[in-house]
Parts: C-alpha cells; structure tokens; sequence
C-alpha cells in the first residue's frame, strides 16, 4: 500500500474524506445559520465560497497526516490511545489557535469560536479513529 511519510495512504484519504465532508455537515448545514450570522453574510454572500473548497480539502489533508504522525510517534495504535491522543491536541494547540480570532477580532462571537472549536474536535477525534482502526 502506498504511504505518505509513513502513514498509509488508505487511511488518510478516508480520514480526510470524513474530516472534510464532515465539515461540509458542520458549516453548510448544521451550524450554516450561525456562522454566517456571526460573520455577517447572506446566503448571496456565500455563493463564492466554492472557489476555497480546494484549499479546504488541502487544509484537511495537513491536518489528518500532522494527526496521523503524532500517533504513530506516539505510537497510539489502539482506539482509546488515538482518541486521546486526538483531543490532548485539540487541547494545546487547536483550541488556542481558534481562539485568536475569539481574542482579536472586536466582536468576541462566542459562537463562531464554539463552532469552530468544536469543529476541529470532532474532526480530529474522527480522522484518529480512523486511522487507528485502519492501521
């Protein structure tokens, strides 16, 4: 099977399939409403937004092989040891970096950083889950 920095290929497509389509759920429908309220746009607005869907999916994939490294150099191979894995870095570094905007845009929406924060939360638990139980 081919690998990308040592990490299986398979695993880290799917793990970025899911991560990014669950993204898709997170903002385009779930949470669509309140993130485009707390930024201010109409749905006229967003019409422009598949142009990022690229760098999205680009985004995704760093995300899922950063997550994929730290587990295997953690060697968290099980399920438990991933998911734990997967939220202690959520803890120090994808909460932290979502709250810059929280702290330095001057509205502070509460929200939007509940929405993303969270959003990088799941993401990431399922990007380890399943590289874990694909390894």
């Amino acid at each position: 099977m081919p690998n990308i920095f040592g990490l299986k290929l398979i695993p880290v497509a799917l793990a970025t399939i899911a991560f990014w389509m669950l993204g898709y759920v997170w903002y385009g429908v779930v949470f669509m409403n309140a993130w485009m309220a707390g930024h201010g746009l109409t749905a006229d607005d967003a019409s422009g937004f598949d142009i990022y869907m690229v760098g999205g999916i680009l985004t995704t994939f760093v995300q899922v092989v950063g997550i994929g490294l730290v587990l295997k150099w953690r060697s968290a191979a099980d399920l438990g040891s991933a998911l734990k894995t997967a939220v202690t870095l959520w803890l120090v570094f994808g909460l932290p970096i979502t709250m810059y905007a929280y702290l330095y845009l001057p509205a502070h929406n509460s929200t939007l950083l509940m929405i993303d924060a969270s959003h990088l939360l799941v993401g990431w638990v399922v990007s380890a889950a399943i590289m874990a139980v694909m390894k």
